[in-house]
């Protein structure tokens, strides 16, 4: 970006005298070139990058992995381990659930009775699979990183069979994107945030017209255990809001649990 700076201000000693529509065409051809560069290296990069790898240089790969046509850029560990190369096995869409160990995690394991409390969906790409998970928003994460969050790197793969493979990609892609929303911490069935178990639902319903799991009620959740009470606390009534017993929700353990999936690869 430097290089294109220091040219741009070599160029202004040569406006002088030129016309004003000459003037203005070149002040044009320099704004862009200075955007177009400080987009590129820039860390705080739109979610959905279309860009090719081979479109940065070697520094921003560095930075931050590159996920072109419309995968969401994601958020690099630390250390990041090279992400798991492709496997035979999986295909675009396999949904994969992790033994999450967040605070939130411990209220959803109470709520639900079940130990998988977080879920996302497979994209390949560049010949390695990440995963695409809602977490405020969107992002695409590398399969090891997934994993690695898991208690005892548990996990579970599944695949929805309602689907068409020739098709699952392209659509999945395009769901992906239109519910690329904030987090959703309040757990609403609403279009306006999404949560993990959420996304997955949508997009299966956008990709092949069934949902991916049970739609429950809220009052059909186990809410008296302490973990529980204190994230109602926190995140409801501390500002005033009420939970609603009749709010929809889908977790993760009733996606398992559809009579629509069948495993493809399990850590156990």
């Amino acid at each position: 970006m430097r290089g294109k700076q220091i040219a741009s201000m070599s160029l202004v000693p040569r406006l002088r005298g030129m016309k004003t529509k000459n003037k203005i065409l070149i002040a044009a051809t320099l704004l862009t070139l200075t955007t177009q560069s400080t987009f590129a290296f820039s860390h705080g990069r739109p979610i959905w990058d279309r860009r090719t790898s081979s479109s940065s240089s070697s520094s921003s790969n560095q930075t931050v992995a590159q996920i072109p046509v419309s995968l969401p850029t994601p958020v690099p560990a630390t250390s990041s381990p090279t992400p798991i190369p492709v496997s035979s096995g999986y295909m675009d869409g396999d949904i994969i659930f992790i033994q999450s160990q967040s605070t939130q995690s411990a209220a959803l394991r109470e709520a639900t009775g079940s130990v998988w409390t977080h879920v996302g969906l497979l994209v390949k790409q560049n010949s390695a699979w990440y995963v695409a998970e809602a977490v405020g928003p969107v992002v695409s994460t590398p399969l090891n990183d997934f994993i690695a969050r898991s208690k005892n790197k548990a996990y579970q793969v599944y695949r929805f069979r309602p689907f068409d493979p020739t098709t699952m990609r392209s659509a999945m892609l395009t769901a992906i994107q239109k519910y690329n929303k904030p987090y959703d911490i309040y757990f609403e069935f609403s279009d306006t945030r999404t949560y993990c178990s959420e996304l997955t639902y949508k997009v299966m319903l956008d990709v092949t017209g069934i949902g991916l799991g049970r739609v429950q009620k809220m009052k059909d959740m186990k809410l008296d255990g302490p973990y529980v009470k204190a994230l109602i606390q926190k995140r409801l009534t501390e500002i005033g809001k009420e939970l609603n017993p009749e709010e929809d929700i889908i977790t993760p353990v009733s996606q398992m649990n559809d009579p629509n999936v069948t495993l493809v690869s399990s850590s156990q």
